[in-house]
């Protein structure tokens, strides 16, 4: 019997604004835009290649408050942008209802 295909559990929602992704370790950043967000994640458009499983801090431009980011995937695009999967922790309320990341613990 084959195993079922592990789905996302929630929908992710279109929203775009711009977040802050720094690095802890390094101090490199980049301000980038989302494509769509979940309360456990968020979809970004970054200029650079980040590697999976990598911490992050994620902190909206408008707003001092931000999340810690585990980074899931980083793919190149076409245009030779790269597409990024977060997976933030803890997890955040709907951020189109807030706009805002929860407190870095």
């Amino acid at each position: 019997m084959d195993a079922p295909l592990l789905r996302r559990a929630e929908s992710r929602i279109s929203f775009k604004m711009f977040v802050k992704l720094s690095d802890p370790v390094t101090g490199a950043f980049e301000i980038t835009p989302t494509i769509d967000v979940s309360c456990h994640g968020v979809r970004v458009l970054t200029k650079s290649l980040w590697n999976a499983n990598h911490d992050l801090f994620v902190q909206p431009i408008r707003g001092n408050r931000s999340s810690r980011g585990r980074i899931a995937h980083c793919q190149r695009r076409q245009d030779g942008c790269y597409e990024m999967g977060l997976e933030l922790y803890p997890a955040t309320e709907d951020w189109t209802r807030s706009g805002k990341l929860p407190a870095r613990p």
